[in-house]
């Protein structure tokens, strides 16, 4: 019976779903009185309906084209989803030829009793910005924004780049209602599709062929169509500790492998790592960009000189080229205005600097060689394809290991890169173009090493000092984070969400040395640390350190828990226990294992004399967990703060009165 119901109730739906209409302009009024996503109760907005129509178009005067529309209805259910209506178009710009925007058009939809009003976007709110010289945007905000509003626009993107097709993003992080996407492709394009494991497990594709008509003299060419129609699209889920939430959402990659065009041969692309890896060192100019030192040779042997060890002439060039050129904020795997014009002019790309870092090392004796990689804004590079690698970095042998560097930041020092290009895997190129993988995470482990020493005053306030160490990563994150933020300010930080607390005293060492330990030291006078029940007074020993909630509130997990980089959190506090007071009960001690060495965590509580010592750890011993480890990590951080959440407990001595001092003695 329950199944017939179920049945039924899936048809009405289905029914009423296909009622609906999505020709641009016929919203209806029940979208607009909607006031929540019927699947997705807490969603701020949902997108209606998305149309993507993808397929190549043919002028006489322009040539080929690749043109793809968009048709977006998208509701507003409260003021939190209003930043949907503001709409940013990317086109990209390759010498001169660039991708352009066309047709835009947009309405907001609002009621006005019965009666529904819409409101034009007009020309004079659609703005075109110069992003960079790669990049340029066309942005509107849609007018008359109400919770509740429903907007509706479309535009035309006209691409000259007709072997790049953009990736077909199949979910949101809000929720699809309905969403059609139809791509063709002509004959002369030989594209694979390619799904990430989301998409190919609730999305499927539909692939046909059939004739195309170029209007080239009524020839007519086969072409492939690709066509989804999907309802009901979940968002994506957001979750903590996630590298890039848009690497996990559903969609399709197109990889070129072959041309052919009409009475012209064949023309095969990349189908292996290797082939990859060669093209880009043959045609992005490493064979001869890795070759050239003249220019710097005189700079570079005076800056060696007394150099007595390989290590010592890397640690040299690697901090010559970062004082020597800036980087310019733009990434890329190629030299794009040559090492020698970098090297000249003190800027350059990705390319530029680390390119030129790999020809310095070779010319210091070092084996440098460049790594290709992706930075996470990119994805995963997951098929042989160029478009899979944005980035190069710069690999060091030393044995069996591999020494990472990355000169364009600043902050970091050798084997330490920036947070952007830690994903997952690299691709070493040596000469030739052989080549191989590289793991761009971390192996090694960064430390943040707290102690605190503090005592309680008459008037129930805690006194100590906080001395702070922080090293390899850690340091790395806290120059990101503080490098060059006045003390004040820096203070007001430290404070914050620390109680009523005042800071006092500060000193720091090694803030500016890069590849040094951080150190630093305060004072501090906390004023709701200690809470008074009677003759009883309750301490958390960890004060301000200690983890108050767990971070992993979800009932499931569905991507890898991605923590950086192995770090250890060791604090180590001694409390001096007041005059007149004994104590009355201790947490116990603990440790405990994940899986059996994948993290683990230590609570060590002792006393001596009128002294309490704490020493408790927290260790990761990986960058990134599985999602199968999802509920071990959640058990784990219950018990971490289940263990910081306990007091401890000191009662006041009694004092032995004069009379009863005396009646002892007359008894005696």
């Amino acid at each position: 019976m329950r199944l017939k119901f179920y049945l039924i109730a899936f048809l009405l739906v289905g029914g009423a779903m296909q009622a609906q209409n999505y020709k641009f302009g016929k919203v209806s009024k029940e979208e607009i009185e909607e006031t929540e996503y019927p699947t997705n109760k807490d969603a701020d907005a949902a997108i209606l309906y998305k149309k993507q129509y993808t397929f190549y178009d043919y002028n006489s005067t322009t040539g080929l084209a690749l043109i793809t529309r968009y048709h977006y209805r998208i509701k507003l259910y409260n003021e939190e989803g209003f930043d949907w209506a503001t709409v940013n178009l990317n086109g990209y710009i390759s010498g001169s030829d660039e991708e352009k925007i066309y047709g835009i058009k947009g309405y907001t939809y609002n009621l006005e009793g019965d009666k529904i009003v819409e409101e034009k976007l007009r020309k004079e709110e659609i703005f075109d910005e110069e992003v960079s010289k790669y990049r340029k945007a066309v942005k509107f905000t849609m007018p008359s924004l109400k919770p509740g509003s429903v907007i509706e626009f479309e535009y035309e993107k006209r691409s000259p780049f007709l072997t790049s097709l953009d990736d077909t993003e199949l979910q949101s992080t809000i929720p699809i209602k309905m969403m059609e996407v139809k791509v063709e492709i002509p004959e002369f394009f030989g594209f694979v599709s390619h799904y990430n494991q989301l998409a190919s497990l609730f999305i499927p594709i539909d692939q046909t062929k059939e004739p195309f008509n170029m209007h080239t003299q009524n020839n007519e060419y086969l072409q492939t169509v690709y066509s989804i129609s999907k309802e009901n699209i979940p968002a994506l889920k957001e979750e903590v500790y996630v590298d890039y939430l848009d690497n996990y959402a559903a969609r399709i990659k197109w990889e070129l492998q072959y041309t052919k065009f009409p009475n012209q041969p064949m023309d095969y692309f990349s189908h292996t790592w290797e082939d990859v890896s060669k093209s880009i060192y043959d045609d992005g100019g490493y064979a001869t960009e890795l070759k050239r030192s003249n220019f710097f040779q005189e700079d570079v042997d005076a800056i060696l000189e007394g150099a007595a060890t390989p290590e010592d002439k890397l640690i040299r060039v690697y901090n010559f080229i970062k004082s020597k050129i800036a980087w310019n904020e733009y990434i890329g795997f190629t030299a794009e205005n040559g090492i020698r014009k970098a090297y000249k002019d003190g800027t350059g790309n990705t390319g530029d600097i680390n390119l030129l870092l790999t020809a310095m090392l070779r010319y210091a004796g070092l084996d440098a060689n460049p790594v290709l990689l992706s930075t996470k804004s990119n994805g995963v590079p997951v098929f042989p394809t160029r478009s899979g690698f944005n980035y190069v970095i710069v690999g060091v042998q030393f044995g069996d290991q591999i020494l990472l560097l990355d000169a364009t930041d600043k902050n970091a020092a050798p084997g330490e890169l920036p947070e952007r290009a830690r994903n997952w895997q690299g691709r070493i190129i040596k000469d030739e173009g052989k080549s191989d993988w590289v793991y761009l995470l971390p192996s090694y482990k960064s430390k943040e090493l707290n102690y605190i020493n503090f005592q309680i005053t008459e008037d129930l306030k805690l006194k100590g000092k906080f001395t702070g160490v922080y090293n390899k990563l850690v340091a790395k994150n806290f120059r990101d984070q503080f490098k060059g933020i006045n003390e004040d300010s820096y203070i007001e930080m430290l404070q914050d969400g620390k109680g009523d607390i005042l800071i006092s005293e500060l000193t720091k060492e090694n803030e500016n040395e890069i590849g040094q330990d951080i150190k630093e030291v305060y004072q501090f006078e906390l004023n709701n640390g200690v809470e008074a029940i009677g003759d009883k007074l309750y301490i958390n020993p960890l004060l301000f350190l200690s983890e108050k909630e767990n971070p992993f509130k979800a009932e499931e997990r569905i991507y890898p828990i991605y923590l950086n980089y192995p770090v250890e959190h060791a604090s180590t506090v001694n409390i001096m226990i007041p005059a007149g007071y004994k104590i009355e009960s201790l947490p116990e001690s603990a440790l405990v294992n994940m899986n059996e060495e994948d993290a683990s965590f230590k609570y060590l509580l002792t006393q001596s004399s009128n002294f309490l010592r704490l020493e408790t750890s927290i260790d990761f011993n990986k960058s990134v967990y599985a999602a199968s480890d999802y509920d071990h990590l959640k058990n784990f951080f219950d018990e971490i703060v289940s263990k910081h959440s306990e007091a401890i407990v000191l009662s006041k001595i009694e004092e032995t009165t004069d009379e009863s001092t005396q009646l002892t003695k007359g008894r005696r």
